[in-house]
């Protein structure tokens, strides 16, 4: 329980962790993807500082260069005044001098002083102008080289260029400037000054430079240039734009490139360092600001950081979009994880708890004792109260024996008494439980059941004796009611051979009925009582099932014909000719169902139909009786059970003969079907499994090729079973007439019609009605039955043989009249009953043999020993010495004459037992004169009546 509650809380944490995990690697992902983002930037932001460098590199350049312009003209000029110094009448081969123009600068100006202080120079210069302005001034873009003199307040303008300045804004900056660099000097901090005036544009305008002149170490004068500076020119080799800003040696912005309203306006950028490399105070702007040395002015270039932005748009949409998806992708995935695994595995794990739980109160509730053992010590997991109580009515023997047979696993089941004489049985499976080999014991009280089981053991042992006593009872009954019956019916049945007068045959012929019923509802008891006893067996043995089918039918032949009902009888031609079956029992089932169905039904007819579907038998036996409805057909198969007309029994009998073909049915693995309607008739369809079927194979005469034979029938049934049956029987060309048809000529024609004329050589007329063999009723023209049409083909053999003349033999009974040969075979009979005995012998002499008779086994075997005897037929039960061990001495004394047991028990096992002692035959009384003939001559040996009758 425990465990299954932390493995729950560990999936919730799981999940939980699961999703932490998620946000961590999609914030891994978006840190990933800023951290490239800003290297990007950073690479951007380094492009552009190399760029701000290298615009600065131009610019401070251009300063540099226009200082060394300067130098380069004062150095001239020094060089110049040296060689005059030197050589007074040294001229130099130059261009025109220019007349110098001089310009006061303030009112109280003196131009004077100026000409006066600085003449050697001036003259000097003068001297080299013209030179430098063709050969220096072009490369060098100067507009104006002027000489001022900070004492006369008086301005020298050599004006190269047309300059964009007004002459008295000119002055006027040259003054301030002047004055500057004198306050400078004042001060110790000389130095050059440099300032840019703007021009009409805001990106164009002029640079200028003031350098003292020294002459001798005397200040006389400043010397300047202005020249030409233009903010565009300076970043001609990148395509980013960049804003470009000059400041004054105050912060004041001088020249800007392109015009930046934002930037002029904000005091951020007028309050910076020297240098500074960095954004404004909103990071809108990228900044880098220097100065021009060796200036006092100051460069500023401006990006956006939008346009920095722009540049990698696109890697940070992308950034974006990837961080998007990894988001919505993790997401899934997470919620797939846990829709697909975690939830499901929480959701088990609550109905895992759940399950232990109710296993617990299950466990704990049972009605038998559970107990669960560990296998490697056999200590107690789990266990409800009943179990625990039987635990400890065990002893420590008991618990360690039980514990080895779990373990060795030599038996499912345990039984042991415990010390308070209580029956337990303990039942077990191996299993696993709290990662461990256990046992699932289950603890049962079997002492009620010890206990019932001694009084069921007792109970079969009553019921065994009784079933025994039942057994012999029965043996006894059938056998002092077979005695006495087997004289009645032997008698009637010598009788019926002798003629008698009508009365007295009529009222023999009632009373072998009557025996007949008695003999059979012996029968039907003793048959229910085997079944009911399980005594009963099946002896299957291959047998002729068509011999057999049409004698069950002649038996009844005589009961039909004289109802008037029809008959028909149809056998398939692929049934098989041998079956391995209980033939008796057979015959049992189909004669009682046929008896059943003759005996209810009034007008119509009697339906046999045989034929075989997927390995089963079927047997159906059809009528056009009472039919039965179906709460008769729910009862038809109970002991007893008789169907009743107007609340009186229909017929007489035990209603024990549909129970006992149930049974022996069901016994011979079959089944049976009924259908039926009342007024209509029933139908019963027994199916019995086909075991080595065999079939006698028969070679069909040459004319049956050619022979041709018509069929006009009403019956279309019967129509369609002779067409079958002809066609297997070789009769190739058999043709199915009509009205149009019956008029052609054919060999044979067969019908069902009485009053048909057709031209043929034979007629063969089939009514369903008429009882006995084929009978020829004009030449040439037969009337047949419908029950023995599978003994057709043999009768138009026989007619086409007698139309050629042939001799054709009737075979006689062999049961008309007594065999002379018999006479040769001597059988002694032994029997006690002096009726019996009689009735034997007068049965034996009436089919021919040479009698012997003798009361009981000594005598009898007292004979043997002094004559020839051929067959000895016993009873089984005698005085003195009885049938089973007369015949034990004989075998024993080598004597291997044929016995046949004749005896009034009815039991398998009687005849079972007869054989085990040697006998070769047993017959069960009342036996008929035909079986017994067919049992003696079974017996006998024919060899012997071949030697006779050469002899005779």
């Amino acid at each position: 329980m425990r465990y299954l509650s932390s493995f729950r809380t560990s999936l919730k944490i799981s999940r939980y962790l699961f999703r932490t995990l998620g946000v961590m690697l999609w914030a891994m992902g978006a840190v990933i993807t800023l951290f490239y983002l800003f290297n990007i930037f950073n690479e951007v932001k380094s492009d552009i500082h190399q760029q701000y460098s290298s615009t600065y590199d131009s610019m401070v350049e251009y300063v540099h260069y226009t200082d060394k312009t300067l130098r380069s003209i004062q150095y001239m000029v020094d060089s110049h005044i040296e060689k005059l110094a030197q050589d007074p009448n040294y001229t130099p081969v130059l261009s025109k001098q220019l007349n110098l123009t001089y310009l006061p600068l303030t009112a109280d100006a003196d131009c004077s002083k100026l000409h006066e202080t600085s003449k050697s120079y001036l003259v000097a210069f003068n001297q080299l102008f013209s030179f430098w302005r063709n050969n220096i001034v072009p490369p060098q873009g100067l507009k104006t080289v002027f000489i001022v003199g900070p004492e006369s307040n008086c301005m020298i303008d050599l004006a190269i260029r047309n300059s964009t300045t007004s002459l008295q804004s000119f002055k006027k900056i040259i003054h301030e400037n002047m004055r500057t660099y004198m306050s400078l000097r004042a001060q110790g901090r000389e130095q050059n000054i440099y300032w840019i005036t703007p021009a009409s544009g805001i990106d164009n305008g002029s640079f200028y430079i003031l350098a003292p002149i020294y002459d001798k170490g005397t200040l006389i004068g400043l010397i300047g240039l202005e020249r030409s500076i233009r903010l565009e020119q300076f970043n001609l080799r990148y395509e980013r734009p960049i804003s470009t800003f000059v400041l004054n040696a105050n912060n004041r912005l001088v020249l800007h490139f392109p015009y930046d309203s934002n930037l002029r306006s904000d005091d951020y950028v007028y309050q910076l360092e020297n240098f500074h490399f960095g954004y404004d105070n909103d990071f809108s702007r990228l900044i880098y600001k220097n100065r021009l040395l060796p200036s006092l002015l100051s460069v500023v270039f401006s990006v956006p950081i939008s346009d920095i932005l722009n540049e990698f748009k696109l890697s940070i949409i992308n950034g974006i979009l990837l961080n998007i998806i990894s988001f919505i992708l993790i997401t899934f995935l997470i919620w797939l994880l846990e829709r697909k695994m975690l939830l499901p595995a929480e959701d088990n794990a609550i109905r895992l708890e759940e399950h232990e739980q109710f296993n617990h109160k299950i466990v704990a509730s049972a009605p038998v004792g559970i107990i669960i053992l560990r296998l490697v010590d056999g200590v107690n997991i789990l266990s409800n109260e009943l179990a625990h109580d039987y635990f400890r009515l065990l002893s420590y023997d008991d618990k360690t024996r039980i514990l080895s047979i779990i373990q060795d696993k030599s038996s499912s089941y345990i039984d042991v008494v415990t010390t308070s004489h209580t029956h337990l049985q303990i039942s077990y499976v191996i299993s696993r439980y709290q990662n461990k080999e256990v046992a699932i014991c289950v603890l049962v009280d079997i002492s009620a059941r010890v206990q019932m089981e001694k009084s069921l053991h007792n109970m079969a042992q009553a019921s065994e004796q009784a079933n025994q006593a039942k057994s012999m009872f029965l043996a006894t009954v059938s056998h002092e009611l077979r005695t006495p019956l087997y004289g009645i019916i032997g008698n009637l049945e010598l009788l019926q051979s002798y003629e008698l007068p009508i009365q007295a045959d009529r009222l023999l012929t009632t009373m072998d009925h009557s025996s007949s019923l008695l003999l059979k509802i012996i029968n039907d008891i003793l048959d229910f009582s085997k079944i009911e006893s399980k005594q009963l067996n099946i002896d299957p043995a291959p047998f002729n099932c068509r011999e057999v089918f049409s004698f069950i039918i002649s038996n009844y032949i005589p009961l039909i014909g004289k109802k008037g009902l029809s008959i028909y009888y149809y056998i398939d031609p692929n049934v098989p000719d041998i079956i391995n079956a209980d033939s008796v029992r057979v015959q049992q089932i189909v004669s009682n169902i046929l008896s059943n169905a003759i005996k209810f039904t009034k007008t119509g007819f009697i339906l046999l139909n045989i034929f075989i579907r997927d390995f089963y038998i079927y047997i159906e036996i059809r009528d056009t009786g009472i039919g039965m409805p179906d709460n008769i057909l729910m009862q038809l198969f109970a002991p007893f059970f008789q169907i009743k007309v107007n609340n009186e029994s229909f017929s007489q009998g035990t209603g024990l003969g549909l129970p006992i073909c149930e049974k022996l049915i069901n016994l011979m693995d079959g089944d049976i079907e009924v259908n039926s309607q009342v007024g209509i008739g029933s139908s019963f369809t027994v199916r019995l499994p086909l075991f080595d079927s065999e079939y006698v194979v028969c070679r069909h005469p040459e004319y049956r090729q050619n022979f041709r034979i018509g069929l006009y029938f009403f019956n279309h049934h019967l129509r369609d079973y002779l067409q079958t049956y002809l066609d297997y029987n070789g009769f190739k060309i058999t043709t199915v007439c009509n009205e149009h048809s019956k008029d052609k000529i054919y060999d044979l024609i067969i019908t069902d019609y009485e009053g048909l004329v057709a031209e043929s050589k034979f007629t063969l007329r089939l009514f369903s009605t008429f009882i006995g063999e084929p009978q020829e009723n004009a030449k040439n023209d037969w009337f047949h039955n419908t029950y023995q049409l599978d003994k057709l083909d043999g009768f138009i053999d026989q007619l086409v043989m007698e139309n050629g003349e042939q001799e054709v033999v009737n075979p006689s009974s062999i049961m008309s009249l007594p065999d002379k040969k018999l006479c040769f075979l001597t059988v002694l009979i032994v029997d006690d009953h002096p009726i019996n005995r009689s009735l034997l012998a007068d049965q034996l002499k009436s089919i021919g043999f040479n009698i012997v008779l003798a009361e009981d086994g000594l005598i009898a075997l007292d004979y043997v020993r002094q004559n020839n005897i051929d067959i000895v037929l016993t009873d089984v039960n005698m005085p003195n010495l009885d049938g089973y061990g007369l015949t034990k001495l004989i075998r024993e004394e080598g004597y291997a004459i044929p016995i046949v047991a004749l005896t009034a028990n009815a039991m398998a096992e009687e005849k079972q037992r007869c054989l085990s002692v040697g006998m070769d035959d047993c017959l069960s009384k009342p036996v008929t004169l035909k079986k017994l003939k067919q049992s003696l001559l079974k017996c006998c040996d024919v060899s012997v009546l071949a030697t006779q009758e050469n002899n005779d």
